[in-house]
């Protein structure tokens, strides 16, 4: 597993180094203390998940995120930030982040977070999911319901039977929930844009929902897992960056 962590801060950073290294001894981390270094790594190297803090010498909060994920489409994002307000985590979930994980957050909730994103995974802060079902009108799934799990419980990897979707359905879900667009979702599944949106659509009247960032809290509040990210190439998103700038939603 190839990770690369972004942030400025050399502790920090070695803090996060010693926690993926103790999840998993043979990956192999790179970093960057700026922007620039960041989408230097990015669009060069071959990973499979990006750690981003949002406040880097050279960036600019959430649009540190929207720049690196306009570089990079099917490259997963995990933000920590010691930000923790809701117009921050709503935009960066808006914004394609797979997740979001506090700095504050002690160092068990960290290791769990970290756990969790690395198979695929969403997390994000307890009083965030509670902020953001009260704002969409939304209470707990029961426990009944399809792919429901409790929340940082098994680390099982669900699949498309167990969710109840279809295959397809399924592997819609986990490039939706990796930060792809539904243009390059099509691209990489060899489909067309109106099938995918309409898998999208059947995934959101599935699980009762209406939105994309309404299906992020949904499975970071069940602790659904979807497998680990998978190696992206950088010179493969800038293919698909340049046919998917050739077509329209």
């Amino acid at each position: 597993m190839r990770v690369l962590i972004v942030d400025d801060h050399e502790l920090f950073r070695a803090g996060l180094a010693l926690l993926l290294r103790e999840l998993y001894p043979g990956i192999e981390l790179l970093h960057a203390s700026t922007l620039s270094q960041g989408l230097h790594h990015a669009r060069g190297e071959l990973l499979n998940i990006v750690f981003l803090d949002l406040d880097l010498p050279d960036g600019h909060g959430c649009e540190a995120l929207a720049e690196l994920k306009e570089s990079r489409p099917s490259l997963p994002v995990i933000v920590i930030s010691a930000d923790e307000s809701m117009e921050t985590i709503s935009r960066c979930i808006e914004l394609r982040a797979m997740g979001y994980v506090p700095k504050s957050s002690p160092p068990e909730a960290l290791h769990a977070a970290i756990s969790a994103v690395l198979v695929g995974g969403v997390f994000l802060p307890a009083s965030s999911i509670a902020r953001f079902r009260h704002d969409i009108g939304t209470s707990e799934t029961p426990a009944n319901e399809p792919g429901h799990e409790r929340p940082g419980g098994s680390s099982e990897i669900s699949n498309a039977a167990g969710l109840g979707l279809t295959p397809r359905e399924f592997e819609t879900l986990t490039w939706l929930v990796r930060g792809l667009p539904s243009k390059v979702i099509a691209l990489k599944m060899g489909l067309e844009d109106v099938t995918v949106r309409k898998y999208v659509s059947h995934l959101l009247a599935h699980f009762n929902l209406r939105r994309r960032t309404e299906l992020i809290v949904m499975l970071a509040d069940r602790g659904i897992k979807l497998g680990v990210p998978p190696v992206t190439d950088p010179e493969h998103d800038r293919s698909l960056s340049a046919v998917a700038r050739q077509r329209t939603d």
